[in-house]
């Protein structure tokens, strides 16, 4: 036989034992792995089923807690707040209701369920017919629609005996709702194998909750072929490969009659994905198998390098599903044979500190907390007899209780085990809850007892009186009537509201009528003749059906309250009339404080024409400014104090509102032009309106220097409107706004917004001050609306006058004077001569020849002394020998024969100037005036007087004509 055959066949003969031995190694692989992916889904099957009936047990135990307890029994505010604690100490996936017979749900953990109606749901009907736990199927439910899982157990009703439900009447039902996100919050954030899927199905075979996460899968039906291999294996886990969406599945379920029996569980994993390392490996060391003539040696040691690396990659598959097993809130461990540990989860390791390193140890001394005693043996029969087997057991050292779960195998025993402490704890809380109950019901009487006010509390419909405190009895000084029909008929005192008869009693009106009477004060008398103060309250105790079970009234002893309330009034009206006497005392001295101000004002206008630097001239006009600050400090200081003297007299007169409203504007245009802020005036039409002109000037100013003062850019706006009888004057805003909780302060003395350094350029703080005194003065309501960064809108409402022509305001013109082209003559008259120099000075810097006087005979003296008349005249009101300014102006018309333009100029906080020039047709200004503004009332004065002359002259010439 040539050699190469011998070759070939020693080849053939080393190759076919290998390839036998290769195929036949692949083939056992596969199906290794196939059973280890099988065997691992089963576990991971049952460890999701065990973690449902976990939580479905924990639901029951909750819910026969809840029931037990008597929580229902305790009413709306007891039961909320049960609910409140309960809320915080349970997973978010589970929620409690108790509804009553009609199915409202009156008391949740879940706010959002108050008010819901179950009373039209099967499973409510059946728990209330039958008295007995029910379990009903997976649906949505609003508001999220997530599906939920119901548990539902009647609940006797507070007057029903202890006991089962036959025992005495249903009050409602109590129902823990199992959500489906359970799935998602217990394993959502841990690591799945790739391609694997975890579905819970409800009865109808929609999936109710999804690993990973898909919304979109969410109600939707499981596939046919997976359903028909779930029903058909019936009573068992089934495993079941087929095809869906293009994917080859290996799919292993548990059908609805396992586990909780509500839902049914199914995993399943790409068939293609877990046995891809195998069929790489297969196909990898097929092709190797090519060259195996020319490299047998060295295919074989491939061969077994590709074997280790197939067990490495099955390893790590191991390893992933291990994740998952550490995702679950069971601990797991698992034992082979020889009771040696194999695998302990992290859960594991939490509750039993000493399995950390427990892999590898023998597992009665690695979890001795587990295995001790009875538990010990209740396992080793596990093992020996492969027969699951479930217990609880307290660990000696630690004192854990643990709910232990033993599945054994051909490899070994898998215990799953939890801390059931808590459980038992709850079981415990309800006997100590109930134990609470009653002594809290004895805390109760024990506080109602030791009230420091009286208490009675009486029963319908009898009224009969069934709680009385010892406070009552010694207010009362003996026991109440027992009951009603004790004759109270309201003519006489009402014994502290313990009797019921049809007069003025508090109990009797909560108890019949169901009237809540707070702190009414009654007088009574005790049986010793003792009189007294009583202040009595009552209110009524209605039922769930609304109809008053019971009344409850308090009694307090005031007569001393009473006394300290006489005491405080008598200490505010002499209060009231020590600030009285303070304003009366800041008017009188007005005059004093304004004389040397207007000196300081006329001198400060006159040295402009002699200080000519740049330096002179800012340090000047940085001393007008402070002046100007002074005088609207002081302006505001004594006009409230006028106003809280009584001081002003409105004179209230129709007007046309819009010259009012023209001027006003005029005076602040240069101020709004200098902050560059849009400003105008909008009027449905021209009005005549009956108020104080004056006084609605001010209130008007006030609020639009506010508007301007808060607004740095924007608008501001003044709007008119004719509401029927009324006129609605709006001053609105683009400022910074008011916040809320200072909209009933800004009208305080002294109060301003964002003003913390008190800047007085910024005034005191009493525009609005001023504003609320005049329009209690005017009765003129001012209503304020506002809204922070937005911008304010006060609005002043007016009295309309009397329908009428009202003439259109006409511009006010330029000075005028009797005179040709010579200088005008200006007549001055004040006792005081240092401002009666400023005026001196201030009218010749104006360019008018002057004549001044200390009073009214020295000014007529010195008229008939020179000859000529006044083309103006400025003139005091207050002059010596108790004589007034207004004199001295009928003394010069009188011997002018003509209304010589006049204008007054006083420091009086009194009514009494004003009312004397208004009936001499005089404007008054008040001092201190800056030189600007006198200047302008002067212009205005000899305006106005110009207009009426040259009107007069006009009807003289159609006299002369005709």
């Amino acid at each position: 036989m040539p050699h190469y055959l011998r070759l070939f066949l020693l080849i053939v003969a080393a190759v076919v034992p290998l390839a036998a031995l290769q195929f036949m190694t692949q083939h056992s692989l596969w199906q290794d792995r196939e059973n280890e992916v099988r065997n691992d889904t089963l576990r991971l099957l049952d460890l999701l089923d065990a973690e449902q009936q976990r939580i479905a047990a924990e639901a029951r135990q909750v819910l026969a807690t809840i029931v037990e307890s008597g929580v229902p029994q305790a009413g709306p505010p007891g039961c909320q707040q049960t609910m409140d604690r309960l809320r915080a100490r349970y997973p978010a996936y589970l929620s409690v209701e108790v509804a009553d017979r009609q199915g409202r749900v009156w008391c949740a953990t879940d706010p959002v369920s108050l008010g819901v109606d179950l009373g039209g749901i099967r499973t409510f009907q059946n728990a209330l017919a039958t008295g007995a736990l029910t379990v009903g199927e997976y649906g949505l439910r609003d508001p999220n629609q997530r599906p939920i899982l119901p548990f539902r157990l009647a609940y006797p009703s507070p007057d029903g005996m202890p006991g089962g439900p036959l025992d005495g009447p249903l009050g409602g039902v109590v129902t823990v709702l199992l959500d489906a996100r359970w799935l998602e919050e217990n394993l959502g954030d841990r690591p799945l194998p790739p391609g694997m899927e975890m579905v819970i199905a409800d009865r109808q075979g929609h999936a109710v909750a999804r690993l990973p996460e898909a919304p979109e899968a969410i109600g939707q039906p499981l596939p046919t072929p997976m359903l028909q291999a779930m029903h058909a294996a019936r009573g068992t886990r089934s495993v079941a490969i087929f095809e869906t969406g293009g994917v080859e599945r290996m799919v292993v379920s548990a059908p609805l009659d396992t586990g909780t029996g509500e839902s049914m569980i199914a995993i399943g994993i790409d068939r293609d994905a877990a046995m891809r390392p195998v069929r790489d490996a297969m196909a990898f060391s097929l092709a190797l198998f090519g060259g195996v003539l020319l490299l047998t040696c060295l295919g074989a040691a491939w061969g077994m390098r590709q074997f280790l690396r197939v067990r490495e990659r099955m390893l790590e598959t191991v390893v992933e599903k291990a994740s998952v097993l550490e995702s679950t809130t069971d601990a797991v461990a698992e034992l082979d044979r020889s009771w040696r540990v194999v695998f302990v989860n992290e859960r594991a390791r939490t509750l039993l500190p000493d399995s950390g390193d427990a892999v590898g140890r023998n597992g009665r001394q690695a979890f001795a907390e587990l295995m001790a005693g009875e538990s010990g043996r209740t396992l080793q029969k596990a093992m020996e007899h492969r027969e699951a087997v479930e217990f609880e057991t307290q660990g000696p050292r630690s004192g854990i209780w643990f709910a232990v779960r033993a599945f054994p195998s051909r490899k070994g025993l898998a215990l799953y085990f939890r801390d059931a402490t808590e459980r038992r704890r709850l079981e415990d809380e309800r006997t100590l809850l109930t134990r609470q109950l009653e002594e809290e019901r004895s805390l109760l009487t024990a506080i109602l007892d030791h009230l420091p006010s009286g208490l009675l509390v009486a029963e319908a419909p009898s009224g009969r009186i069934v709680k009385v405190n010892d406070t009552a009895l010694s207010l009362l000084g003996g026991p109440p009537p027992p009951a009603a029909g004790c004759g109270c008929d309201g003519t006489r005192a009402c014994n502290g509201g313990a009797c019921f008869g049809e007069g003025r009693c508090p109990l009797s009106r909560a108890l019949r009528m169901g009237e809540t009477v707070e702190q009414e004060d009654m007088p009574y008398t005790r049986p010793d003749g003792t009189a007294m103060t009583l202040s009595v309250s009552a209110t009524p105790v209605r039922g769930a059906d609304g109809r008053t079970t019971l009344a409850i009234c308090t009694l307090r002893d005031v007569g001393e309250r009473k006394a300290m309330e006489l005491a405080l009034q008598r200490a505010k009206e002499e209060a009231d009339e020590a600030n009285r006497a303070k304003s009366k005392f800041l008017a009188a001295a007005s005059h004093d404080l304004r004389q040397p101000m207007q000196s300081m004002f006329l001198f400060t206008g006159i040295l402009h024409r002699f200080i000519r630097d740049e330096q002179g001239q800012r340090s000047l006009e940085m001393l007008e400014r402070g002046l100007d600050t002074l005088k609207g400090l002081l302006d505001s200081l004594l006009d409230v104090s006028r106003l809280d003297a009584g001081a002003v007299d409105p004179r209230v007169e129709p007007f046309p509102l819009n010259s009012l409203l023209d001027e006003i504007a005029a005076s602040y245009a240069p101020i709004l032009e200098s902050k560059k802020l849009a400003f105008r005036i909008v009027q449905d039409c021209a009005a005549m309106v009956l108020s104080d002109r004056v006084l609605l000037g001010r209130m008007v100013r006030n609020l639009l220097e506010n508007a301007v003062k808060y607004t740095e850019r924007g608008a501001v706006q003044i709007a008119v409107q004719v509401q029927g009888a009324q006129v609605r004057i709006e001053v609105s805003d683009t400022g910074i706004g008011i916040p809320p909780d200072q909209l009933t302060r800004i009208f305080a003395e002294f109060h301003q917004l964002n003003n913390p350094e008190r800047d007085r350029a910024r005034g005191l703080g009493l525009g609005l001050a001023i504003v609320q005194r005049l329009s209690g003065i005017l009765d003129h309501p001012v209503e304020v609306k506002s809204q922070p960064d937005r911008g304010s809108v006060f609005a002043i409402t007016v009295p309309l006058a009397a329908a009428e022509t009202v003439p259109a305001p006409s511009p006010i013109t330029a000075s005028a004077f009797t005179g040709g082209g010579e200088a005008p003559r200006a007549l001055l008259v004040d006792d005081d001569a240092i401002v009666l120099l400023g005026l001196r000075d201030m009218f010749r810097e104006w360019g008018y020849e002057v004549q001044i006087a200390g009073s009214t005979d020295e000014a007529v003296a010195k008229i008939e002394a020179d000859g000529r008349m006044p083309d103006v005249m400025l003139v005091d009101y207050r002059l010596r020998e108790e004589r007034v300014g207004t004199e001295a102006v009928v003394r010069v018309r009188a011997m002018a024969g003509w209304d010589v333009p006049a204008v007054i100029l006083t420091g009086e906080a009194g009514p009494e100037c004003e009312t004397d020039a208004a009936a001499h047709g005089l404007e008054v200004v008040r001092k201190p005036v800056t030189p600007r503004q006198l200047r302008r009332v002067l212009d205005r004065a000899m305006a106005k007087q110009a207009k009426t002359a040259d009107a007069a002259a006009g009807a003289e010439g159609e006299r002369l004509t005709l």
